[in-house]
């Protein structure tokens, strides 16, 4: 859902700054509840203390979260009281928010009237719009920084979106010309800017009801009026690195090239949120532009890819802001692995030879096949998808699903990506027979990767628990070696001790974030010495 204008007035505060989120506290120790739908959003919930707190209390009451803007504001299908939180289910009154929670989650009650309470009908694109084709940059100097990377089961530093599942950031840039370098045209303003953030908003929430399974949960890091020697409309591909550098400086990010400082905020943004991947969307002001396009004239929306990096101008050619949505969850799509489906002559075509996203599934529903050049098509589909029409309101077919890791093959509710079982590895553990009423298990459990056939492999699954139990005893848990369950490999110390003599039988499980579990079975026999009764010697 998404609306095409807005009608709040936000604090000036938000006026030449960025907005800066606080990192909230760890969540991944929290297993992930499985989705048999969607996390439709009812309510906007409201805190003054900490936002990963409440998000707690909702999962612990069964609810779920889906949006969150830190470090106050959050939404989701919520109960219908939540212990330190306000919860507002109809329309939102932003002046006296902003006054009680801060202007970010005055952005966030205005997004929530804009796409939930008043929800406009999907724009349509004008007839003159330029098609979203050949919209992914590859850079083969970045390719050659992936692939340098030591192989590791957890996604690495240049791993920033590599399935759709878990929790995200969403970057969103809209930088600010200061005139300084070359004269300053286009100006945001309030209003504008609260537009894009709902239309962005309502991309990801796009994907949220598309990708039920994928347990998503967006955290919105946003950047409003960052300064720029440059402006950027007038930079487009491949000269758009000036103010993209700029800009990420301005930000903090200084160190080394675009692409480097580009990584360095994916990565900051992903740690401090506590989040497995991160995309950011840069926004061009177009306003004045005659044509919303970068003046280049090739490009109004695309994305690297590598690294998620999305550009787009304020209105998108043709498309205009009421599409946003549409070109945001196009992009988006791409960053986490799905091909366009288009063969625009003039443009670009696509191939159903190719092998893309995570699970490396073959992109069939090109449309080359209706072409004279087939590119490996046999035959002409006409499938309609975001990947192929570019708007939401095309759906999304079954082979760009597959590209995003939206494939649960074993029909057992979680997509193949995150479907993982972990594995126990012991470094010290009793002999079959021991002569002591104590034992000791010492060793760690790591989750195992889902095979990739395109690339490296990694998984996201955190562990968040160990436990064992003695024979038909119940399940006692077992805590982390260091205190605390956060990544996908943990170690773990067991000592068993008042054995009794006899044959025992210990099991260790442990879980992962999705759900699954894994259990391991070791055998010991307690053979303890029989003490020998001395009597007194009695003489006569």
């Amino acid at each position: 859902m998404k609306s095409k204008a807005l009608f709040f007035v936000l604090m000036a505060a938000l006026l030449g700054c960025a907005i800066f989120f606080p990192a909230p506290a760890a969540n991944s120790a929290t297993p992930t509840p499985l989705q048999t739908g969607a996390c439709i959003p009812n309510a906007l919930a409201l805190t003054t203390g900490d936002l990963e707190t409440l998000r707690a209390e909702i999962l612990a009451q069964g609810g779920c979260v889906v949006h969150l803007f830190p470090p106050h504001a959050l939404m989701g299908h919520l109960p219908r009281r939540v212990p330190g939180a306000t919860i507002i289910r109809g329309e939102a009154n932003v002046d006296r928010i902003q006054a009680s929670h801060g202007a970010e989650a005055a952005l966030a009650a205005a997004v929530w009237n804009a796409n939930v309470i008043h929800p406009q009908p999907q724009a349509a694109p004008s007839d003159t719009a330029l098609p979203l084709t050949g919209d992914v940059i590859r850079l083969p100097e970045v390719q050659a920084l992936i692939n340098a990377q030591m192989p590791q089961a957890a996604p690495g530093y240049y791993d920033a979106s590599e399935f759709m599942a878990g929790r995200i950031v969403v970057g969103i840039i809209l930088p600010e010309s200061n005139g300084v370098q070359e004269p300053s045209t286009e100006d945001w303003d309030l209003v504008r800017i609260s537009q894009v953030v709902t239309e962005i908003q309502a991309g990801m929430d796009w994907w949220n009801t598309t990708n039920p399974q994928g347990n998503l949960e967006f955290v919105y890091d946003i950047h409003s009026q960052v300064p720029s020697v440059y402006e950027p409309i007038n930079w487009g591909w491949p000269s758009d690195n000036l103010w993209i550098s700029d800009t990420l400086g301005r930000l903090g990010y200084a160190s080394g090239d675009w692409v480097e400082r580009s990584y360095a905020y994916l990565n900051a943004v992903r740690t401090e949120n506590n989040a497995d991947w991160a995309v950011v969307i840069f926004v061009a002001d177009s306003l004045k532009d005659a044509d919303g396009i970068f003046n280049n004239g090739q490009y109004f929306g695309y994305t690297y890819g590598d690294p998620p990096l999305v550009v787009m101008t304020y209105d998108n050619d043709g498309w205009g802001i009421g599409n946003m949505n549409s070109v945001t969850a196009h992009e988006f799509g791409h960053d986490f692995g799905a091909g366009d489906e288009y063969c625009s002559p003039g443009y670009a075509c696509c191939s159903c030879s190719e092998r893309l996203g995570y699970l490396g599934v073959y992109n069939t529903n090109c449309e080359a096949g209706c072409y004279s050049t087939p590119n490996g098509c046999t035959t002409c589909v006409q499938i309609t998808c975001l990947m192929r029409q570019g708007n939401v309101s095309s759906g999304l077919c079954e082979i760009s699903r597959g590209q995003v890791g939206m494939r649960d093959t074993d029909g057992d509710g979680r997509w193949d990506p995150v479907d993982t079982f972990a594995q126990f590895t012991l470094t010290a553990q009793p002999p079959d027979t021991v002569s002591e009423p104590v034992v000791t298990y010492t060793g760690s459990a790591e989750d195992i990767p889902y095979t990739s056939p395109t690339g490296p492999e990694m998984t996201i699954n955190t562990l968040v628990s160990f436990s064992y139990k003695l024979d038909d005893g119940a399940w006692v848990t077992i805590p982390a070696a260091d205190g605390v369950f956060d990544e996908i490999s943990e170690e773990f110390s067991l000592t068993l001790a008042d054995l009794s003599t006899g044959a025992h039988t210990l099991t260790l499980k442990v879980v992962n974030r999705w759900g699954n579990e894994t259990t391991w079975d070791d055998t010991f026999t307690v053979d303890l010495p029989i003490q020998k009764l001395h009597l007194p010697l009695i003489q006569r």
